[in-house]
């Protein structure tokens, strides 16, 4: 068979692929079912090539509103000078762990913005810090398409203070909190001092807890014993936070501190850039009823390795029975709860002790009010073995209003632990066009 290659008048020679215009077939005379499919096809094609124009960037008070529905509170959204992104402050008291809080911020943040995003998270109005990642990285990394590598590559996570103030949509100030949580009490000295409590028993503890203002809280709860001992008073205090400078935090409390502890004391810390270090020191002065009030201190120093939830504490000082020495500290977390040792050696006596935190409540609380009522955030126990007995060494005051455990977790060695939840906790809590929405 033989065949050939007709080439018409006009088209000789000619290298373009474009048909002649004597031979183009105009749109106009296809078939009127043909047309429909074409614009069909072309309808389509553009849907799957095109999905980002479709994305329409939130303004800020959009975005304010929908952090506002969330339940959190001390909020500002701006726009950054150069018009590329937002800077927001954001106080999470909606959900009882700082990760969960931070990834749901996060997702809602990033959701529809372009350009950088800034959140300067607070505590009690006092900025912990500052988290910057592009909007498009960050949801990048909720669809599984940035590893958690390569997302905390590019996000700067600092705990320098920074101008910023508390925002003056959803305050906290002056909201009351009606608190509860169980309580258990065990006392194994044989024979117990005269008027020290001897055995086990459970407890009831309801407290409530109060932002007075910026940097200002008072925290109170009464110890409610199912046993024949006395209910009393286990902690009514005021609590000052600020910030030293660009980054140390500072905090004073005074009444109360603990059951049957009363005085005052005051902390300074400084964190390292990337929170692997902390030094700080303290000082009180404080008594348990029948003592002479006396001053104490210690300076410490804690270590945080890369990728664990883990911290080592040494300090060294004077405690309140008037004792010096030191003390090592061993924590190791899972996400809210944690197991401690300690060891502490003075020139009273030698003390090991052992314990256990876990959370309380629900992971999302209910939404702040001009007065709501919550669990406590956790239920810790502590079990003290000190010899020889019971000369009462190596006592300190504790901080317990969350302001110190705050200070250990808004910095890059904390949250890069956590990674894998940031992106959990947005894709529980928030929609799922928010979490899987394409570029």
């Amino acid at each position: 068979m033989t065949s050939r290659l007709h080439i018409a008048p006009g088209l000789r020679g000619r290298r373009s692929s474009e048909p002649a215009a004597g031979h183009r077939r105009a749109y106009h005379k296809l078939p009127k079912r043909r047309r429909w499919t074409w614009i069909t096809a072309l309808a389509c094609a553009l849907a799957i090539v095109l999905p980002g124009a479709a994305r329409a960037e939130q303004t800020p008070a959009e975005l304010l509103a929908d952090l506002e529905a969330e339940g959190f509170e001390n909020l500002s959204v701006e726009k950054i000078s150069d018009g590329q992104g937002v800077v927001i402050t954001f106080e999470n008291r909606r959900y009882r762990w700082e990760v969960v809080g931070l990834g749901v911020a996060l997702g809602l943040a990033t959701a529809h913005q372009e350009g950088r995003v800034i959140l300067v998270p607070m505590h009690t109005g006092v900025p912990m810090g500052r988290i910057e990642v592009d909007a498009s990285d960050y949801r990048a990394f909720l669809r599984g398409e940035l590893s958690e590598e390569e997302i905390f590559s590019r996000m700067v996570i600092s705990s320098e203070a920074g101008p910023y103030q508390p925002g003056p949509h959803s305050s906290s100030f002056g909201k009351v909190d009606l608190t509860f949580a169980p309580g258990v009490r065990i006392n194994l000295v044989t024979p117990a001092p005269p008027g020290v409590f001897r055995g086990g028993e459970l407890r009831l503890s309801p407290g409530v807890y109060s932002n007075l203002w910026r940097g200002l809280s008072f925290d109170a709860t009464y110890v409610y014993p199912l046993s024949s001992s006395e209910p009393v008073v286990g902690r009514a205090t005021g609590s000052i936070n600020a910030r030293v400078g660009t980054e140390g935090f500072f905090q004073a409390q005074a009444g109360r501190l603990s059951e049957g502890l009363d005085g005052f004391a005051a902390a300074l810390v400084y964190p390292s850039k990337d929170g692997r270090h902390l030094l700080g020191a303290s000082i009180a002065q404080a008594a348990y009823p029948g003592w002479d009030r006396t001053g104490s201190y210690q300076a410490f120093w804690t270590w945080r390795p890369t990728r664990y939830d883990a911290t080592a504490t040494f300090a060294w000082g004077k405690f309140l029975a008037g004792d010096t020495g030191y003390s090592l500290t061993l924590i190791s977390g899972f996400r809210e709860s944690n197991i401690e040792f300690s060891y502490t050696k003075t020139s009273l006596s030698e003390v090991l002790a052992a314990g256990f935190t876990v959370p309380l409540g629900w992971e999302r609380q209910p939404r702040p009010a001009p007065v709501r009522f919550r669990f406590r955030n956790a239920f810790r126990f502590m079990y003290y073995d000190e010899n020889p007995r019971p000369l009462d060494g190596g006592l300190y005051v504790p901080f317990m209003d969350g302001y110190q455990t705050a200070i250990r977790r808004w910095n890059r060695a904390y949250l890069r632990t956590y990674a894998h939840e940031l992106r959990e906790a947005a894709r529980r809590w928030l929609p799922a066009e928010v979490t899987e929405s394409r570029e």
